[in-house]
């Protein structure tokens, strides 16, 4: 295996300037760069990652923390930040939460003894005040993703929650439902209490009263969906509308549904939230509140990576929800 001298030598430069090349630390020449990457190429050298590591200090990485990596919404968010990470040369790590608090703190311990450079953060289970304290007390860079902290202003990206919730529930309003349901996810997690506040708005908006009988709590997975539902249409069997927090749990409710003779969209009205790629090949295929996550998790990438590189510039921290029409909604007589 050849080493950094026979490169050296091979590009008639010393050895500290082939290090210097290679890393980036210190302006060199267009010519010396050229020969140097040439006998890099000729000698198929390949850098001591670990050593060079040590030298700068910089591992090369940039961490992630999420719920659930199976997932398919986390799935699309990854995407997202792979592509801003390798764009910037760097590799991804990323490790699970679980939305437990004792796992959540150590998946990030775990980053950080890994020598991140960057880390995202996506954390359901720990508290404001835990995340402040992290973002102040880490030497690297440290973005939170899904959630506003005001103390946190600019190192948060985050969708608007609430306005997502009124506009699924608007719809299934305006087609001419006046008792909707509401499938929530754990209401443990900060989103899921926004999305319900923004369907207690639509209610409040189109003078319908508050219900708590049709409010079920679910767990954002499919089969948390279809226990929901199944609870919900028991308890209250003449609804025709429901506004599910997520489209994991809206793909149980159309099963639900279906055992229980209900046809979606003719008996059922549902409306889900995210616009994962499951939303478009359910039958019917789901009505649902858009969230971009991939160009969110760019945008947390981009902002980790230029905190990191002392880069300045304004980049997009909140996002907003957008209603998908699909097949999932039907008209029906006020």
């Amino acid at each position: 295996m050849p080493t950094i001298k026979e490169v050296s030598m091979r590009a008639k430069v010393s050895p500290s300037t082939v290090s210097r090349v290679l890393n980036g630390t210190t302006p060199v020449s267009a010519p010396v760069r050229r020969r140097v990457l040439a006998a890099v190429q000729e000698l198929d050298y390949t850098p001591n990652a670990f050593a060079r590591g040590l030298a700068t200090n910089r591992s090369g990485g940039v961490g992630i923390t999420v719920n659930h990596i199976g997932s398919p919404y986390y799935g699309v968010i990854l995407g997202g930040v792979e592509e801003a990470v390798e764009a910037a040369g760097m590799h991804l790590m990323v490790a699970s939460g679980q939305a437990q608090a004792d796992k959540e703190r150590s998946a990030i311990q775990f980053m950080r003894q890994r020598r991140s450079d960057a880390l995202i953060v996506q954390a359901e289970a720990l508290a404001d005040e835990e995340l402040i304290d992290l973002v102040r007390s880490s030497e690297a860079p440290v973005v939170i993703f899904g959630r506003y902290v005001p103390e946190l202003h600019g190192r948060c990206v985050h969708l608007d929650n609430e306005l997502g919730g009124r506009i699924a529930t608007e719809h299934l309003i305006d087609h001419g439902h006046r008792t909707v349901g509401h499938l929530a996810g754990p209401l443990s997690f900060p989103d899921s209490r926004h999305r319900l506040q923004g369907y207690r708005q639509a209610l409040d908006a189109a003078g319908l009263p508050f219900d708590e009988r049709l409010v079920v709590e679910g767990d954002f997975r499919e089969e948390g969906g279809y226990a929901a539902t199944r609870r919900l249409l028991e308890r209250v069997p003449n609804l025709h509308a429901i506004f599910v927090a997520n489209d994991q749990m809206a793909a149980g409710a159309i099963r639900a549904a279906s055992d229980l003779g209900r046809d979606v969209p003719s008996d059922l009205s549902l409306v889900g939230f995210d616009d994962v790629l499951l939303a478009q090949y359910v039958s019917p295929a789901l009505t649902t509140v858009r969230q971009p996550l991939r160009d969110m998790g760019r945008a947390a990438a981009d902002i980790a990576i230029a905190r990191l590189l002392g880069r300045k510039g304004e980049v997009r921290t909140r996002f907003e929800p957008e209603l998908v029409l699909r097949q999932s909604v039907a008209h029906v007589a006020r």
